[in-house]
């Protein structure tokens, strides 16, 4: 089997074994402790969970996740061959957490982002 079709067929087992709807899929996120930022392609709940459980596989450099697929940017070190750009397509309930997590609808596995201090303005007399 060639290395893309593994990481595919690796890809969408994870996904699918999120869960059977978008409820279960949140749920499951949740149990593994990740905190995701919605509308964030590559800080996506989805995108963290399958970062973290990918992140030592040398032919993956990057994990970004879309609407409909999840887009895994692929290495080519001497042994893996070709480099570049994997689509898998998104189960359903995963299709579905996407939108409601990016719709703000999963609070406990969003994480804030950051909000930059702004410098405090002080009259003078």
């Amino acid at each position: 089997m060639s290395d893309h079709r593994q990481l595919k067929k690796q890809a969408s087992a994870l996904l699918a074994e999120l869960g059977r709807d978008p409820a279960e899929v949140a749920e499951s996120l949740h149990e593994a402790g990740v905190q995701g930022v919605p509308k964030d392609n590559r800080a996506c709940a989805v995108a963290l969970y399958l970062t973290a459980l990918t992140g030592s596989d040398p032919r993956i450099r990057s994990v970004a996740v879309g609407h409909c697929s999840l887009l895994i940017d692929t290495a080519a070190p001497p042994d893996f061959h070709p480099a570049g750009w994997l689509l898998v397509q998104l189960p359903k309930p995963v299709r579905r957490f996407v939108a409601a997590f990016d719709a703000h609808q999963y609070p406990m596995i969003t994480r804030q982002q950051a909000v930059r201090s702004q410098p405090s303005v002080t009259s003078v007399p």
